[in-house]
C-alpha cells in the first residue's frame, strides 16, 4: 500500500498499539487463514474472533496439526495475544475501511463461485490471480481462494499438506467502477523493457524454468526472477506450482495478447468522453 498508507494508518492507531506492532519479537498465531476456513462462524470479524476465543487450545492444535509441522506448546498464550492484536486492529483500522472495499471483495468472491461450474480448478485459479497455475497433484485436496485488497497486485500463496491457500488481489476494490489504466499500466510497463520482451518470446515457444530463461536472456538469476515476477503480476505469463510454494516453470498467458488491445481501446474511449 506504500509509505503514505503506513503513515496514515499509524495515525489512526493508539500510540502504544502502533509501537507494539513494530515489535517483531513476539510470536503470533500462524496459519490463521486455516482456522478461518474451518470456522463455523466467519460471517464477520467479531463472530470469528469470538469463536476463536471460545475454543480451547487443544482444539486449535487438532485443527492445525494436519498441516502445520511445528506448533508451540504455549498455544493458548499465543492465541490470547493474537486475539488482542486482532481485536484492536479491527477496532482502530479494519472496521473503519471504506465499505465499498469489502463489498467489492465479496462481489469478486461471488463472481468466482459463479465460474466454478464452467472452469476447471486450475483455470479458475489462473483467472482469479491472473497468472498463478496450480498443477493438479494427488495429495492436493483443496485450494482456498481469498480476495484481498492490501497486497494488490500480488497474490499470497502457501501450501500446507494437502491444502493450498491463495490470497488473490482485487486492485479495483476501492473504486465504484474498474479503471482500465490500473490493469493496462503494468502491462505496458512490462512491454517497454527489451529483456522482458525476450522472455515473452521464449515463453511463446515453450514453457521454461527460471534457469532456462536465464540462459536465454543472459542475466543474473535474481534479475530474471525480478522480471518474471513483474510479468506474472501484470498477467502476461503464468507461474506454475506443483505442490510447493516454489515456481516449477513459467509459460505464456496467451489471453493477454487479446486482452491488451481491448484495455487500450477502453482507456482511450473513456479518456475521450
Amino acid at each position: 500500500m506504500g509509505s503514505d498508507w503506513k503513515a496514515k494508518t499509524q495515525r489512526m492507531l493508539p500510540a502504544d498499539f502502533a509501537e507494539e506492532l513494530e515489535d517483531e519479537r513476539w510470536e503470533v498465531l500462524h496459519r490463521i487463514v486455516l482456522l478461518v476456513a474451518q470456522s463455523p462462524e466467519k460471517e464477520s470479524v467479531d463472530a470469528f474472533l469470538d469463536w476463536l476465543e471460545r475454543i480451547p487450545p487443544g482444539e486449535i492444535y487438532e485443527r492445525l496439526a494436519p498441516w502445520v509441522e511445528s506448533i508451540p506448546l504455549n498455544l493458548g498464550e499465543i492465541r490470547d495475544h493474537s486475539l488482542s492484536l486482532l481485536r484492536r486492529w479491527n477496532e482502530h483500522y479494519f472496521s473503519k475501511l471504506e465499505p465499498l472495499i469489502l463489498a467489492n471483495l465479496q462481489k469478486s468472491a461471488e463472481e468466482l463461485k459463479g465460474l466454478v461450474s464452467t472452469l476447471e480448478p486450475p483455470a479458475l485459479i489462473d483467472h482469479a490471480t491472473r497468472g498463478i497455475w496450480i498443477e493438479p497433484m494427488e495429495d492436493l485436496q483443496q485450494v482456498v481462494l481469498v480476495p484481498q485488497y492490501h497486497c494488490a497486485f500480488s497474490s499470497v500463496l502457501d501450501f500446507h499438506r494437502g491444502i493450498a491457500t491463495c490470497l488473490y488481489p482485487v486492485p479495483d476494490a476501492a473504486v465504484e467502477q474498474s479503471e482500465p489504466l490500473r490493469e493496462l499500466l503494468p502491462m505496458t510497463q512490462c512491454l517497454a523493457d527489451e529483456k522482458r520482451l525476450q522472455i515473452l518470446r521464449c515463453l511463446a515457444t515453450r514453457p521454461c524454468t527460471l534457469g532456462e530463461l536465464q540462459q536465454q536472456v543472459s542475466l543474473a538469476k535474481s534479475t530474471v526472477h525480478h522480471h518474471v515476477t513483474a510479468l506474472r503480476r501484470a498477467g502476461l505469463i503464468r507461474a506454475h506450482y506443483a505442490g510447493h510454494p516454489t515456481v516449477s516453470y513459467y509459460s505464456l498467458r496467451e489471453s493477454f495478447v487479446d486482452r491488451l488491445p481491448l484495455l487500450l481501446r477502453d482507456f482511450l474511449v473513456r479518456e475521450g468522453d
